[in-house]
Order: structure tokens, then C-alpha cells, then sequence
């Protein structure tokens, strides 16, 4: 396996700019082949329109951050079981802590799952392992730039893999899925590659694009703020000439006279024009695209939130739009471990209740006597109490002190 910087210098000499991203996927039962061509001549730069322009819209751009920074800031644990013995927890393992040695975990965690929720993929080349041959770490790589197909006899691999086997292009130069991470989204079955918004929604995608548009453009045009009616045997000249007479009484804010005509005012406001009723349906369109709960998108502005709901929906987050996501990222991951290791995502942090809550809990659990002090102390994240002297036995206050027997004799 080629190290980090070797793999590095392969993809960063490719060429920057517009391109054609081919995936071939065959059908292993019929040999029937299917071509998806993906053509990209957008800018590096996020926000100028990466991922179709779908960032420039706040809808999908605040979709995208809520799911992307959850998964970027969990914690992910390793958990080993051999034969009958208890599951145990594991150190975490390099490639779990701070997988791109090159920046930190919660970058390289959220730029996959920007990926993997607008591709509908997400990933990396394994860039190093240990000498156990177990990936310690990897450099991610866009989703945008990757091939994948079936090795078949009729277009041989160039790593002669045998036929049936998946082979990846990235930059140009041919991997074997052993030396690839790849986090796939919602896709038929036996398909090579995930979909993602752009390839299910991109109706959506282009008309919130236009009503954006369309919201800037009354913006910074504006309307018409009135309306001179004058008679109809008046000449285009004549009414050109009424117009800048209009324009300049008010510039001057002095008396306007028209001859044989009269002003009507024009009064408008977004709502008459459907502008906000649209932009908030789009809010809600992006909510369901992306299974989100409207209260955090927005789109329920104006009605009653408590902390009570909102921690609810919190919970409902993770139990259903996270569920998913977060299932495909721990068992692709467990699949570099040796066999008995599984990765989880750790949610201790999210699910946690209020500290009111909590403390009930936790005094039901001491009464009971289930947990002790330092126990609860440690899910607190506390150090444990120092230790105590022992304390004396109580006294029976009828028996004379010893001190008193010792006197008597």
C-alpha cells in the first residue's frame, strides 16, 4: 500500500475544472450494463455553487449542517467480543479518533457526510495500516471525482482483478475495493453507488434556485410605486414627458400637476406577492427531503416553542433521521476492523437528559441502592470522592464511657 503522501501526489495533480464523471454498473445475474454520467464544471469553492448551487439556498444549507456537524461531532467507540465474553470496550483506535491525520475528526467526518447526503456517497482511500494490516488512517476523497464498476470480461481490470470483482477509479488510476471506504446513501438493489438529493430531488433543487432568483430580482428592481392613467389620445412622447415631470415633483418634493390624468398609487407587500408563503414552503420541502423536524428548520416561525418540545425533537431526530445514517457509517467502518470489532457511534452526549432530570434519576438509583455514589458521580463525569476514615460506632449512651471504668478500678 502506497503511503499517505503518495496517494496524495496521485490525486492532487488532476486537473481542476469542469469534467465527466462516468459510472458503469453491471447487472451480475442478466450482464446488462447501465451508464450514470454526472457532469461537473462547478467552482472548488463552496459557496459559489458547489453540489448544483444547493448550498446557496438556506433551506438545504441549514438541512445539510444539522445532520453533517451530528455526525462530525460524535464520538465513535470500538467494542470487541470473542466467544461467550462480555463486550469490551477498546481504546480508541487511531483511524476512529482523527481518521485524515490532517485535520481534525469533526472535519473529516462532516465533509463525508456533506458528501454522502448530496452524492449519496461518501469516500476515502486507506492511506495507512498497522502491522496488523487494520486501516489506521485514510484520506477522503470527493465523492464527485470517484468511478465504480463491475470487472468484466469484456473490459478487463487493470489490476487484474477477476470478473465480478468492483474496481474504483480516483484521479485517474485504479483501486480495488480493499484500498477504498465507501459509505453508501439510499440506492437499489446491487447498485454500486448511493443517490443523494441532487439525483432524487434536483426538481426541487432548480425551483427553489428560480425563487430565490426571483426574490432578489423584486429586491433590488423593486415596482412600480404608482401609476399615471392619462387620456388615450396621448402621445408616447407626451406621456415620457408627464413621467419625468411626476419624477422630478417628487425628487423636489414640490406640488405635481397633471393635465388630464391622475395618479393611482401602488401598494404591495411580499405576502400579496406569494414571496414569503413560497420561501416557507420551500423551507418545509427541505425538512421533508431531508427528514428534519420543521421547528429546526424554521419553517413553524411564529408558533409556541418550549424547551420540552425542542429536546423532543432532538430525540425524534436521532431515532429517525439519524438512524439511518448513522447505521451505514458504524457498519461500513466496522468493516476494516478484524472480525468480533463493531463501531459505534457514541450518542451519551445528545440523549443525556436536563440535569433536573438526571439528578432524579440518579437519587432514585442510589435509594434503591443499584448505584453508588462514585458510580453516579462517574456517569456525571465527576472523579470519584476522596476516600473517607471509617466513622466511629455509635455509643450506647446508657454504658459508662471507658475512661470512667479505668477510674473505678
Amino acid at each position: 500500500m502506497r503511503g499517505l503522501g503518495g496517494v496524495l501526489g496521485d490525486l492532487m495533480t488532476r486537473a481542476v475544472g469542469g469534467h465527466t464523471v462516468r459510472y458503469d454498473v453491471t447487472d451480475t445475474v442478466t450482464g446488462d450494463m447501465q451508464t450514470f454520467t454526472l457532469v461537473d464544471g462547478l467552482s472548488p469553492d463552496w459557496g459559489s455553487g458547489d453540489y448544483r448551487g444547493g448550498l446557496s439556498i438556506p433551506g438545504a444549507a441549514r438541512a445539510t449542517t444539522i445532520i453533517s456537524d451530528i455526525i462530525g461531532a460524535l464520538p465513535w467507540d470500538a467494542y470487541r467480543q470473542i466467544g461467550n465474553r462480555p463486550l469490551e470496550l477498546l481504546r480508541t483506535p487511531p483511524l476512529l479518533e482523527q481518521p485524515f491525520p490532517y485535520e481534525q475528526r469533526v472535519d473529516t467526518f462532516s465533509s463525508w457526510a456533506t458528501d454522502y447526503l448530496w452524492d449519496g456517497n461518501a469516500v476515502g482511500l486507506w492511506a495507512a495500516r498497522d502491522a496488523q494490516g487494520v486501516p489506521t488512517s485514510v484520506l477522503p476523497v470527493p465523492a464527485e471525482s470517484v468511478g465504480v464498476r463491475w470487472v468484466t470480461a469484456g473490459q478487463p481490470s487493470p489490476l487484474e482483478l477477476p470478473a465480478g470483482e468492483v474496481e474504483y477509479n480516483i484521479g485517474g488510476r485504479a483501486y480495488s475495493r480493499w484500498e477504498v471506504l465507501h459509505i453508501k446513501g439510499p440506492h437499489k438493489p446491487g447498485a454500486l453507488r448511493g443517490t443523494g438529493v441532487l439525483e432524487r430531488h434536483f426538481d426541487t433543487l432548480s425551483h427553489s434556485l428560480e425563487l430565490g432568483r426571483q426574490a432578489r430580482a423584486v429586491s433590488r428592481h423593486g415596482v412600480p410605486t404608482g401609476v399615471i392613467e392619462l387620456g388615450p389620445e396621448t402621445l408616447p412622447e407626451d406621456a415620457a414627458a408627464v413621467k419625468q415631470a411626476w419624477l422630478a415633483s417628487q425628487r423636489d418634493r414640490t406640488i405635481a400637476a397633471i393635465a388630464n390624468g391622475s395618479f393611482k398609487p401602488i401598494s404591495w407587500n411580499p405576502e400579496e406577492l406569494q414571496l414569503i408563503d413560497a420561501r416557507k414552503f420551500s423551507l418545509v420541502e427541505w425538512a421533508l427531503i431531508f427528514g428534519l423536524p420543521f421547528s429546526l428548520m424554521g419553517a413553524e416561525a411564529g408558533s409556541p416553542l418550549t424547551y420540552s418540545n425542542l429536546e423532543a425533537d432532538g430525540r425524534n431526530l436521532l431515532r429517525t433521521t439519524m438512524l439511518g445514517h448513522l447505521a451505514r457509517f458504524e457498519q461500513t467502518l466496522s468493516a476494516a476492523f478484524p472480525r468480533g470489532t463493531r463501531v459505534k457511534a457514541n450518542l451519551d452526549a445528545i440523549l443525556r437528559s436536563d440535569t433536573k432530570t438526571r439528578y432524579e434519576a440518579h437519587q432514585i438509583a442510589l435509594t434503591a441502592g443499584f448505584l453508588t455514589v462514585d458510580e453516579v458521580r462517574d456517569l456525571e463525569d465527576l472523579p470519584p470522592l476522596p476516600d473517607q476514615p471509617d466513622p466511629e460506632p455509635p455509643t450506647d449512651p446508657t454504658e459508662p464511657p471507658a475512661d470512667a471504668e479505668e477510674d473505678d478500678q
